[in-house]
């Protein structure tokens, strides 16, 4: 019997532990299912808490006071906002961050912040967990154990979101400089190749008043006309940036940038419209007084602007001086023009050719006084003559003493004759030309020249010396050049001829008369001009263009 009682002790025993140990793993396996709640509910909080403090930091409207990106308040300093991407984006996150790890720590575990310990707010959910332990009724040795594990499973879940958190924040920030570094590539490259373009197609862009060429011209807004003295790509922003006045401008050319106004940075003159868009051709207007050289411009526009090739005023002046002139009647009565003032000439600005198209040029016409030639000094101060890349000269018939000898008074006095001899303005202006270009006087000037021989339809008086072009069968552009030449030989100017030919590699003569301003065809009878229009074309194109 004991034997028997013994062995059901044993047995007892062993149920007993068998039980406890079912009992155990139970209590282990709902303590661990616990555990993995809270780590798993603090994960989601972790997530969504960083998912919301996202939104509200990159809200498209939200407050940008603590981004400092406002306009510099130094003086000179553009006025414009700093890019977002060159470093208020990460002013954002910090707080994008501190938001989520303040709100998800608070929620979780309580304010570990020791000096808001005593700031009332919303209760923990671990409070609330230790909290249930002490009011609850269950036994002790579950309860509290139950609520350790489970504040320790929010304790490492938010441990796990924090990860989460800072792995998804270094992502973001790869992501970010590999972005910036991108846009600052390209636009750093799309500058390059901008630059390289102007160069390589020799566009530059000129002061038509101060003659300074503008390097770094000033922009302004088209709103609130502030001035942007550095509107390239840079923190400002890549492609574009924002004026004060919350105006997005271009910062390339490609983009737009060309469209805007721009002044000279040295006296603040306005420069061309569309400027740096097409190569500039830089050509003084040279003669003696009334020799026709302001009628002679004025006749080149006109014939330009009839042209299916593309014309365009780039800037307002040339264009109100042109309808002026119009107004004036100058292309009816020469005698109607105003007197060019003795000043620093100021370039006459038009585009010439289609926009767009590789033959538009920006044309810088310069009609400097017809006094000026006179003197060597005041030739020597026209800074506009260093940027020359083409030349009319302007040879007024009526001034040739043996054109005067054979033509009536009335005919002088109808066509105002210049008192001017050609080849005095024409040594003048080779010795201040010389000056600026820098070439030795040994040397000839390879910049072309057009010899402009005006007034051409007074030279069909039966009484006066014949037209240049009567009686000679004209075919291509070397035939009118011998043309000229022939007549400005048999009119005692073989010494300009000779001076021009010592002077200039390349030189072209033309016979214009201001009355084939409109017409198609030439007023001359059976004597053809050549199209007023032609000097500037032979120049812009340095073939003859007819």
């Amino acid at each position: 019997m004991p034997i028997i009682y013994l062995g059901l002790a044993a047995v007892a025993v062993i149920v007993v532990i068998s039980i406890g140990m079912y009992l155990l793993g139970f209590l282990l396996a709902v303590l661990g299912l616990a555990f993995l709640a809270g780590a798993a509910l603090a994960l989601v909080l972790g997530t969504y808490k960083y998912i919301v403090a996202s939104l509200d930091g990159f809200v498209p409207n939200g407050p940008i006071e603590h981004l400092r990106i406002g306009p510099r308040q130094e003086k000179g300093a553009d006025p414009a906002y700093r890019s977002y991407y060159a470093g208020p984006v990460l002013r954002d996150y910090r707080m994008v961050l501190a938001q989520t790890y303040r709100e998800m720590w608070t929620t979780l575990i309580g304010d570990i912040d020791s000096r808001k310990a005593h700031r009332p707010g919303p209760e923990s959910w671990a409070s609330k967990v230790w909290g249930w332990a002490e009011s609850s009724m269950l036994y002790p040795a579950l309860k509290y154990p139950a609520a350790v594990v489970v504040i320790a499973g929010l304790f490492f879940g938010a441990l796990a979101a924090s990860t989460f958190v800072a792995v998804a924040s270094l992502v973001f920030a790869v992501l970010l400089v590999l972005l910036v570094l991108s846009a600052v590539a390209t636009a750093g490259g799309s500058w390059v190749f901008e630059v390289g373009v102007l160069w390589v197609r020799g566009i530059t862009i000129e002061c038509g008043t101060c003659h300074v060429r503008a390097t770094r011209p000033i922009y302004r807004c088209p709103d609130c006309r502030s001035e942007h003295r550095r509107l390239l790509p840079g923190m400002a922003g890549v492609l574009h940036r924002t004026c004060a006045c919350q105006t997005v401008l271009p910062t390339l050319l490609a983009n737009g940038k060309a469209k805007l106004p721009a002044q000279c940075a040295e006296c603040k003159a306005q420069l061309p419209i569309h400027g740096l868009t097409a190569p500039t051709v830089h050509i003084p207007v040279i003669a003696g007084p009334t020799a026709g050289k302001s009628v002679y411009m004025q006749t080149a526009v006109s014939r330009l602007m009839l042209r299916d090739d593309g014309f365009e005023f780039a800037d307002e002046r040339a264009k109100q001086d042109f309808e002026r002139n119009l107004k004036l009647g100058v292309l009816e009565d020469p005698r109607r023009a105003v007197k060019t003032a003795v000043t620093r000439p100021r370039a006459y600005n038009v585009y010439v050719g289609a926009e767009g198209s590789r033959s538009r040029r920006l044309l810088y016409l310069y009609d400097p006084a017809g006094e000026i030639p006179e003197s060597a000094d005041q030739l020597a101060e026209s800074q506009f003559l260093k940027h020359t890349k083409g030349i009319v000269f302007i040879v007024d018939p009526f001034s040739l003493r043996q054109v005067r000898s054979d033509t009536d008074r009335a005919v002088l006095g109808r066509v105002g004759a210049s008192n001017t001899a050609p080849k005095e303005a024409l040594e003048r202006f080779t010795e201040a030309l010389r000056e600026h270009l820098r070439v030795k006087s040994s040397e000839r000037i390879k910049v072309p020249v057009s010899v402009v021989l005006t007034k051409a339809d007074a030279l069909l008086e039966p009484s006066g010396p014949t037209h240049p072009y009567a009686g000679r069968v004209l075919g291509s552009r070397a035939d009118h050049d011998a043309a000229a030449r022939d007549w400005l030989t048999e009119m005692g100017q073989r010494d300009l001829l000779s001076s021009m030919d010592n002077q200039f590699a390349t030189v072209a003569y033309f016979v214009v008369s201001y009355q084939d301003a409109r017409d198609l065809g030439s007023t001359a009878g059976e004597v053809v001009n050549d199209d007023p229009a032609a000097p500037v074309l032979w120049l812009l194109d340095r073939k003859a263009l007819r």
